[in-house]
C-alpha cells in the first residue's frame, strides 16, 4: 500500500490553473515546492498558491525567475496566492 507523502504538497488542476496546496508542511518545504513547480513551469499559466500564512521569502525568488505575486481571496485561515510570469 503506497501512502501519500507527508512532505509532499498537494497539487491539482481546476479550470485550466495549476494549483498547489502547502499548508502543513514545514519550512521550508513550501518555499522549496513552490518554487519547484514554478521552475518547471513552461506554459506560463497561472498558479495558484494555497498556504497557512504570507510567504515573505518566496517574492525575492519569484522576481529572479521573472514571476510576480498578488493575494487572492481564498478560504477563511488560508493564505492565496495567484503567481503569473511577468509580462
Amino acid at each position: 500500500m503506497n501512502l501519500p507523502d507527508p512532505w509532499q504538497a498537494k497539487v491539482w488542476t481546476d479550470a485550466g490553473s495549476l494549483h498547489i496546496d502547502v499548508r502543513g508542511l514545514p519550512p521550508p518545504q513550501p518555499l522549496v515546492q513552490i518554487l519547484q513547480l514554478v521552475s518547471g513551469s513552461r506554459d506560463g499559466a497561472a498558479i495558484f498558491v494555497h498556504h497557512d500564512r504570507d510567504p515573505a521569502m518566496l517574492y525575492p525568488e519569484l522576481l529572479l525567475l521573472g514571476w510576480w505575486a498578488e493575494r487572492v481571496p481564498g478560504d477563511p485561515g488560508e493564505f492565496r496566492l495567484r503567481l503569473a510570469p511577468q509580462a
